[in-house]
Parts: structure tokens; sequence; C-alpha cells
């Protein structure tokens, strides 16, 4: 992978732009802050929630803190895209009663709606904005980080301008099965059970190596897999609301602490502990 830039203002936001030649094996992933996916050029298939988007150049995704996802490669055509990673909390200082920048992040359901179609990226001249932000982080004038920051915050009033006009977002994607929008809404409501398979087909009435297939098929996702994901996404709010670790691992179904901790670690790199301290 050849990165063309990586910019970064701490704790507020970090733009990268990068192509790929040999096309990189992304894994299913959640990230701490929201994302702005600007999809340049490749053949790719994105998944988020369930919802697979047949995305096309110079369309925008929209990601929050709480959307699982990752792209599938369909052929080996170069792939390049830029994306701005931001902490939501430094976007809220510029919402006012009237108009919320995050509204088009926070208020849909998780994997609807993510898509905002290059139509309307040319309509509204989003691209040109995303130029301007290349230009300022390529030449680097005095002026360049207010710039780059006033730049981004208008990228996301005409985002949310375009997605309050919801009949101009011209969705396409693959519509989920609705077998599998009922087996995601289960888990996401039943994160304090232990889900198993067994008990998936007995609610749904399903084959349970049937239900591995469909899930697989239509989100890009196993379903152990995203279980895990979605219990230490839930695992992380109840830590930072200071709940103890043994009782998150009691709460969220893992049964032991031993078993809650390997998932953690696994997923995010460091042990429930460490990410209390990081965060305290």
């Amino acid at each position: 992978m050849e990165n063309h830039f990586h910019y970064e203002s701490q704790n507020k936001y970090n733009i990268a732009q990068s192509k790929s030649m040999t096309l990189p094996k992304f894994q299913l992933h959640v990230h701490d802050c929201y994302e702005l996916y600007y999809f340049i050029s490749g053949d790719v298939t994105y998944y988020i929630e369930g919802q697979s988007y047949e995305i096309k150049n110079n369309d925008i995704l929209i990601i929050n803190n709480q959307e699982l996802h990752k792209p599938v490669f369909n052929s080996d055509l170069t792939y390049e895209r830029m994306t701005i990673h931001f902490n939501p909390e430094y976007i809220s200082k510029y919402n006012n009663d009237n108009f919320n920048l995050l509204q088009c992040f926070e208020e849909r359901k998780p994997g609807h709606l993510n898509r905002i179609d290059h139509h309307n990226i040319y309509t509204y001249k989003v691209d040109h904005y995303f130029d301007k932000i290349i230009d300022y982080i390529r030449r680097k004038p005095p002026e360049a980080e207010v710039m780059i920051e006033t730049t981004f915050i208008q990228i996301l009033v005409l985002l949310n301008k375009i997605y309050s006009q919801t009949d101009n977002l011209h969705i396409k994607s693959v519509d989920c099965d609705p077998k599998i929008t009922r087996i995601l809404n289960f888990i996401n409501n039943n994160l304090n059970r232990k889900i198993t398979l067994k008990i998936l087909q007995n609610k749904f009435h399903l084959d349970k190596y049937y239900i591995c297939h469909l899930f697989k098929e239509n989100t890009g996702f196993t379903i152990l897999q995203y279980i895990r994901y979605k219990k230490i996404m839930k695992s992380k709010e109840m830590l930072l609301q200071g709940i103890t670790c043994n009782e998150v691992s009691i709460s969220l179904g893992f049964g032991d602490y031993s078993s809650f901790y390997r998932s953690f670690k696994d997923i995010l790199g460091i042990s429930p502990r460490e990410f209390i301290k990081i965060n305290s």
C-alpha cells in the first residue's frame, strides 16, 4: 500500500488518502470515532451492519462508532480512497438548536442510509471540498490547519443537507434478507445473553448451518464473529460507566472473566483494565 498522505489534528480528526495496488485484507472492525469514507476507485462491496453497498467512484459512506463494517474486493482493480476519522465531541461544538452536524451519523438505524451517491456529491460539489483539503495538506501554507478544519465542517454541512432530503440519497444497496434483519435485531437486543447457534435455531426455526450460511452471505461476517464484536463494543460502554470487569463479563453472558478478557484483548489489543486506565 502506498500512502499518499496522512494528516492528524490531535483529539479532533485524522485525514488520510491511500492507494492500494495490492489489495489489503480487512477484517470486521469498528472505530471509536466517526468516519467519512470517500471512495475514489476500485471494485468494492462495503458491508455495514448487515447491509451491503455496491459503491461507485466518488460515493461517500458515513459510518458511526457503533457500526461494524468492512470492504470486500470483487476484483483486483486499484483501490483508492480518502478517509476522515473524527471525534464527534469535537464536532458537537458547532451544533445549535437548528442544525446538527452529526444528524446523518446518529439519526438513523445502524446499517441504513450509509451511502451518499456520487450524483449528489457532484450536484453539491462536495468533491471540490475534498480537493481543497488535499491541496492544503500538500502545500502546507501557514493557514492550512484552520482552512482544513473549516472546509471539513462545510463538508459535514453539505452531507447533512443531502441526508435531510432523503429522496435524493439514491440509496442503492443489496436488500438484506428479512430473516437476517430479525436475527440482527435479536442479537442487538439480547447482548446480555449467551447467544449460541442452537438458541438462534430454536428461536427462528431455521437450521443452524443454514443460519450461518445466510448470515455470512448477507452481511459478510460470520454470525459468531458479529456477536463477539457487538458484545465487546457494549462492554466498552459499560466499563466507561464504572461497571467492574467481572460485572461486565457476567452481564454480557461471557460466563467468566477469563473468556471476556480473551475476547476483549483479541479484538482491541489491550486488556479491559488497560482500557479503563487509558480512558480514566
